[in-house]
C-alpha cells in the first residue's frame, strides 16, 4: 500500500476501525489478476469479526464475540457484492470484486473505496487527485480469502514482502523517484504471474495480515 495510507493506519489501529482495516487491504495491483466473477454466495451474508490482530480491547485481551446490532466489527455483504459497515462509526459502503488466479480467491478494493472505510469522502478525493493515481485507473487492493461453511477468513497480503519485490523491479527497470509504482504493475494475467512467482506475497509466518470472521445473526435494521 503506498507508504502515507500504510502508515497512517496502522499508527492508528484500535478496535474502533479493525473492521475497516482488515478490508482496507495492503496488497496493491495495477489490474487484478483475472476476470471478474459473480459474487460468490459463501461470502453474502453477516459475520464478526474473531481473529485479527486489531481486534484486542485496551488490556490486551480478545475481545468477546458477542456482536451487537452497532458493533463496529460487524460486516453484511450482499447479493451484489456490497459490504456494508455498521453505522455507530461511520456509515460505509463499498464494492467488493471477487476474483480467483492461480487456484485462490481474491477479493479486490478499488483505492477510492480503501481510503473512504480508512478516512471517509476526503481521503478519496485525496486519491482521486494523485497523479500517479490517475494514471493506473484499475489499481486496486488485494485480498486473498477462504471460506469454510460459517467462517471466512482473510489474508491482507505481506506489505513487507509487496516492497521487496517492487524495489527490486524498479532496480531492474532504472525506476526511481515519485514517478517509480510502488505496487504490482501489469495486465490481469502479468499480475497472476507475478502472485504465482512471489508466494510470499501473500505469506505471513506471524499470521500478522490474516484476518478471521464468523456467520452472526443478522443486525436489526
Amino acid at each position: 500500500m503506498p507508504a502515507h495510507f500504510h502508515s497512517t493506519v496502522w499508527r492508528a489501529l484500535a478496535a474502533a476501525i479493525a473492521l475497516s482495516v482488515s478490508l482496507a487491504g495492503c496488497l496493491i495491483v495495477e489490474n487484478p489478476p483475472s476476470a471478474g466473477l459473480p459474487c460468490d454466495r459463501a461470502l453474502v451474508g453477516d459475520w464478526g469479526l474473531i481473529e485479527g490482530e486489531a481486534i484486542l480491547d485496551s488490556s490486551g485481551r480478545a475481545a468477546d464475540d458477542d456482536f451487537t446490532d452497532d458493533d463496529e466489527r460487524r460486516l453484511r455483504i450482499d447479493a451484489q457484492c456490497r459490504a456494508h459497515l455498521p453505522a455507530k462509526y461511520e456509515p460505509r459502503q463499498v464494492q467488493l470484486g471477487v476474483y480467483k488466479a492461480n487456484g485462490h480467491r481474491y477479493l479486490a478494493l478499488p483505492l477510492a473505496d480503501v481510503a473512504v472505510l480508512l478516512t471517509g469522502k476526503k481521503g478519496a478525493q485525496e486519491v482521486a487527485s494523485d497523479a500517479l493515481r490517475a494514471k493506473y485507473p484499475h489499481t486496486v487492493s488485494l485480498m486473498r480469502y477462504e471460506t469454510e461453511p460459517g467462517f471466512v477468513t482473510l489474508d491482507l497480503g505481506n506489505p513487507d514482502q509487496l516492497r521487496q519485490v517492487v524495489a527490486e523491479r524498479n532496480a531492474r527497470n532504472g525506476l526511481s523517484g515519485p514517478d517509480a509504482p510502488d505496487f504490482l504493475t501489469g495486465e490481469r494475467r502479468a499480475i497472476a504471474r507475478q502472485l504465482r512467482e512471489h508466494p510470499q506475497l501473500f505469506e505471513a509466518p506471524d499470521r500478522s495480515t490474516l484476518y478471521r470472521f464468523k456467520r452472526i445473526p443478522p443486525a436489526a435494521h
